[in-house]
């Protein structure tokens, strides 16, 4: 059962100018329509990773669904991709019939990562069709399930505070996460009790995991899922503390102020007998530790789930110390009995594992493993350090200009000529063409005329959905927001400065192509392209792909081994075939694949990429790598 709490009157003229304006737009910005041709379709699968599609036979048939699809649309703007397929006309017919839909008078269709992931099996409903979008492998959310018909789902703070002062019934309230596993072991007891207690009882659920109502989570000091609250006549009364079954939950809701079911109490590890453990207390910490050059202390406690996992390996491993006579004691120290110590060392969750020597405290050690523990306590040293996050790139100095969905068309309706590169942070691409980038923007500091600007796609994805930008960093031209146009032009600071310079100029031809170089079976290595890639992907049965670039010392140590892969495929009649792309001259297919750094190489069967090669780069190798159609040829830590 989902509420549907209505709206309040100080409300209802906003979200009516708010509908009124999605109206005119018609939504554009949000469902792709438009698409006749299959190699359009094609490039939006392999620039999008979460893509519905509505196949219609009629619009005017299908007219509820699809306004449910651009409904959805709306709410998960930047998260997913909606595209509508009208298959009445003769060539749309022939895309859809290669897709395999068949709408009478509609079909969904999912498309993960380039490929076909399911149909579309939910309600037809735009919340339904939003909360896919968000986790299309996920499980069926729990108020769309039928087992939970008699939970009653409620989806906000406004909504919980509203139903609580409403409700005359006792109440018993479950704050939960999707993701949490004892909340889903939870979810049919959880049900069932609540199919039994009605009507004299109500049993709710609201997930606090989402953004909107991290409030509630403050609100009532939630700081573990699940939580389950107790209330009368809209105050909270008592905290579920029974057994976690369908039985446990009926009787506590018709009793609840009994006291909980004495729970069985955890084993104390410190008390069992032949453990090569050192169990540490506010009595002996600093006496047992001051004379050992060489300690790793467990902070843990009795209940957590990950410190039983870690706990027979680490006494395995204090058994291995001891009979290979390695160096150094494994203690263990209860966090919940010695909170002041815990509090001393900074420990916030459990297991947290930390190297002492001499009872100095020096590091955290991240192993829970028994070999990785000897491994560690042969060698004790302390890990790197993690890099520190980046500097957003509107945080740097210069003189680039940073734009959003609402400061973009003003800015460049008063400029002459303005190049915007459109970026991810994530992006390899991007962060090297960066600083030229902002070496000429500084070039033309002072033309009052001149700018170049810059978008983050990740954080405004309106004004990038707006000018169809498909991948990164990708660069266009504007003048007074009247002339557009595609930059495809050199990204170093000089090719940036001669373009402003005059854009109007014929861009000019590229320098020839440095070659891949002769070696024995370079004559039989497919040279990809930009253009050639798809047809070589999918005209070939298998496929490894060296990405590669001109100046890289690496790319040129392993061009002779990967080209002596080409003859020993022909040599021993082996299907497969290997090629290469030169990224600094064909960065489209560079950018399609995310290549972060050369060499890269990547596996492909049928055009469907399969997996990266992470062996060894010799012929030999990357030729077993092949013959074996990907399967690693032993057991690699």
């Amino acid at each position: 059962m989902l509420i549907d709490f209505s709206v309040t009157s100080t409300l209802w003229p906003t979200l009516c100018a708010l509908h009124s304006a999605a109206a005119k737009t018609n939504a554009k910005s949000t469902v792709v329509e438009g698409i006749t041709d299959m190699k359009d379709l094609k490039k939006l699968f392999r620039t999008k990773n979460n893509v519905l599609v509505l196949f219609v036979s009629s619009q005017k048939e299908a007219h509820s669904t699809l306004n449910a699809f651009r409904d959805a649309a709306e709410i998960i703007k930047g998260q997913g991709t909606m595209v509508l397929l009208d298959c009445s006309n003769g060539e749309m017919k022939k895309m859809c019939k290669k897709l395999k839909a068949q709408p009478s008078p509609y079909t969904l269709k999912h498309y993960k990562d380039g490929d076909f992931h399911k149909d579309y099996d939910r309600q037809l409903t735009a919340t339904s069709m939003a909360n896919f979008m968000r986790d299309p492998t996920g499980d069926l959310p729990w108020e769309e399930d039928p087992v939970g018909v008699d939970v009653v789902h409620v989806p906000d703070a406004v909504a919980l505070g509203k139903f609580l002062k409403k409700e005359v019934r006792p109440i018993l309230v479950m704050f939960y996460a999707p993701w949490c596993g004892f909340c889903k072991t939870l979810k049919p007891e959880f049900s069932g009790a609540a199919t039994e207690l009605k009507p004299k009882y109500v049993l709710a659920a609201i997930d606090v995991n989402r953004p909107e109502n991290s409030i509630i989570r403050k609100q009532y000091n939630i700081t573990g899922f699940p939580t389950l609250l107790y209330y009368e006549n809209g105050r909270m009364k008592h905290t579920f503390d029974g057994e976690n079954n369908k039985a446990g939950i009926v009787a506590f809701m018709k009793n609840p102020a009994a006291p909980p079911p004495t729970k069985p109490k955890e084993p104390d590890w410190a008390s069992e007998p032949s453990s090569e453990i050192v169990h540490l207390g506010s009595a002996n910490f600093e006496p047992a530790l001051k004379d050992e050059k060489s300690a790793l202390v467990m902070f843990y406690a009795p209940w957590c789930g990950h410190c039983k996992k870690m706990k027979p390996e680490y006494e395995k491993a204090a058994t291995i110390m001891k009979e290979s006579k390695i160096a150094g004691v494994l203690a263990a120290l209860d966090a919940t009995k010695e909170q002041a110590i815990a509090q001393q060392f900074g420990v916030r969750g459990y297991p947290t594992v930390k190297y002492f020597s001499n009872g100095q405290f020096k590091f955290d050690a991240n192993v829970r493993d028994a070999d990785k523990i000897v491994e560690f306590m042969k060698n004790p040293s302390e890990p790197p350090p993690p890099p520190a996050p980046e500097a957003p790139w509107e945080e740097e100095q210069n003189e680039v200009v940073h734009l959003n969905d609402e400061t973009f068309k003003p800015f460049l309706k008063k400029k002459k000529h303005v190049l915007v590169m459109f970026y991810a942070p994530w992006c390899g691409h991007c962060k090297r063409a960066k600083p030229e980038f902002g070496k000429a923007a500084e070039h033309f500091k002072e033309d009052p005329k001149v700018a170049l600007a810059a978008v983050d796609c990740t954080r405004h994805n309106g004004v990038c959905s707006a000018y169809e930008v498909r991948g990164y960093p990708t660069l266009k031209y504007f003048s007074y927001l009247k002339t557009v146009k595609e930059y495809n032009g050199g990204r170093l600071e000089a090719d940036f400065i001669k373009f402003l310079s005059d854009p109007t100029a014929p861009t000019a031809e590229k320098a020839a192509a440095e070659p891949y170089g002769d070696f024995p079976g370079s004559d039989k290595l497919i040279i990809m392209t930009d253009k050639t890639a798809d047809d070589v992907l999918q005209n070939e049965d298998r496929v490894l792909v060296m990405f590669y670039a001109p100046w890289c010392g690496h790319c040129k140590r392993m061009k002779p081994d990967f080209a002596e892969v080409a003859n020993l495929l022909v040599q021993n009649n082996v299907p497969g075939k290997v090629a290469a792309v030169d990224c600094t001259e064909h960065p489209k297919t560079a950018e399609r694949f995310e290549i972060q750094g050369f060499p890269t190489l990547k596996y492909f069967v049928r055009g469907k990429f399969v997996k990266n090669y992470e062996g060894k780069r010799t012929a030999q190798a990357m030729f077993e790598f092949i013959r074996s159609n990907g399967a690693s040829t032993k057991d690699e830590l």
